[in-house]
């Protein structure tokens, strides 16, 4: 079970909440990376604006990951959670920011975002987790696919190659290390998983359930209907 937070980490890890009419939306793109890591590079729209005297920005991944529309105009009302950015974390760009967006409800085009992508590679005291389960079966899923085609065409080059040669012993030995590698990889997801829905959750996964409660958007186990997983 996690520790108990002192009084400091409590207060580093209250979000933000804001309300109002976004003012002075600006948007760029920006490509998230590991930090100090080699390793995937995302793109992002970064839409940064100033909400009830504060500026923040949502981060939104590109298409075919985010969403078709726009979340935002200039002049849209909205209700949002933000958190701080880490202080070894502030650049440029995040200097004047008092945070990301973690959660936006916007009133004007009756949409509601929660973010989670950034949050893979975003340096936060704390954030939401990175992959909801609804984007966990999603990539779990795409993974066995392409897990099962590898091992369905072995084979055929069995086959191709005469069933004598070494190179059978060897597409065996590749089938098994796959399956390894698929295990290694979604038997600590899934155990992190049960333990969610057994009713104790990582920090990271309390925090994601508390920004869901504060603007109503169910439960990362439970979404709320029409809720955009960014």
């Amino acid at each position: 079970m996690d520790e108990p937070a002192s009084d400091p980490d409590r207060g580093a890890a209250a979000p933000l909440r804001l309300s109002g009419a976004v003012r002075r939306l600006q948007r760029t793109v920006q490509i998230l990376s590991p930090r100090g890591r080699h390793g995937a590079r995302v793109e992002f729209a970064v839409y940064r604006f100033d909400l009830d005297r504060r500026r923040v920005a949502l981060y939104v991944p590109l298409a075919p990951d985010g969403p078709a529309a726009p979340p935002l105009a200039e002049g849209d009302r909205v209700d949002l959670l933000a958190q701080r950015y880490r202080h070894d974390a502030r650049d440029d760009a995040r200097q004047a920011e008092a945070g990301a967006v973690v959660a936006l409800r916007n009133h004007d085009r009756g949409a509601a975002y929660a973010c989670h992508s950034a949050f893979r590679w975003l340096m936060l005291d704390i954030a939401p987790v990175g992959y909801t389960p609804r984007m966990l079966r999603a990539a779990l899923w795409w993974t066995l696919g392409l897990s099962l085609l590898a091992c369905a065409a072995i084979p055929g080059f069995a086959l191709a190659i005469g069933s004598s040669t070494p190179w059978q012993r060897t597409l065996v030995d590749v089938a098994a290390l796959v399956g390894l590698i698929d295990a290694a990889i979604w038997l600590p997801v899934a155990a992190l998983q049960l333990r969610w829905r057994l009713g104790r959750p990582t920090r990271r996964q309390r925090y994601t359930e508390q920004a869901y409660a504060a603007l109503g958007f169910g439960s990362p186990l439970d979404p709320a209907p029409g809720l955009i997983e960014l």
